[in-house]
């Protein structure tokens, strides 16, 4: 059987988080994170977050995993189900070993180190549960402070895809770094 969101429960995160199956029952909780101005625009997703934009990204997401290309969680509380974040390993290659992480939290836990905490959680389950050889992040340039947790966490930047996506609001096109961590340099930093 192939490895898939089905065979593996979600990863065990540090107090006072949990992460949960990713569901439909999620749209208003997960669009209400998106829809929040400054997490919209580091994801360049459009202010206001249009209901219909979170219920299509959610469907693409859960068929991803249907058909065992990704894992994606819903970060919360312990005690609390209401959606504070949304972690993922998606476009999957398992011929390759190779991933990109994806991850979005609420704006009012930025700066409480939550992903610094949550991080090295998803790289284990990423080079230990599902073999990965190579895990990738792509980050936008208007984005520094997820590119720190990134470098910190051991991922090194290969380059810059200048004028990459297209600005949502209609004024240009966003540059984003490239940045990779190989299984042996995660490894040998997890020592």
């Amino acid at each position: 059987m192939s490895l898939s969101y089905v065979t593996l429960p979600p990863p065990a995160v540090p107090a006072p988080f949990r992460l949960r199956a990713l569901s439909m029952e999620n749209v208003d909780g997960l669009g209400a994170v998106y829809s929040e101005p400054e997490v919209a625009r580091s994801l360049n997703f459009e202010v206001p977050l249009r209901p219909e934009t979170i219920r299509q990204k959610l469907v693409g997401d859960l068929d991803a995993m249907r058909r065992g290309e990704s894992f994606r969680w819903v970060l919360c509380l312990e005690e609390d189900a209401t959606p504070l974040g949304y972690m993922c390993l998606f476009n999957w290659t398992p011929k390759d070993r190779r991933a990109e992480l994806g991850y979005m939290v609420s704006r009012k836990l930025w700066g409480q180190g939550v992903m610094k905490s949550l991080l090295p959680v998803l790289l284990r389950f990423g080079f230990e549960q599902m073999g990965l050889h190579r895990l990738e992040a792509m980050v936008s340039v208007h984005n520094p402070a997820s590119l720190r947790v990134l470098t910190r966490a051991g991922f090194q930047r290969e380059g810059l895809l200048r004028g990459f996506t297209a600005a949502v609001t209609g004024d240009g096109f966003i540059d984003m770094h490239v940045l990779s961590l190989l299984q042996n340099a995660w490894r040998a930093a997890a020592k």
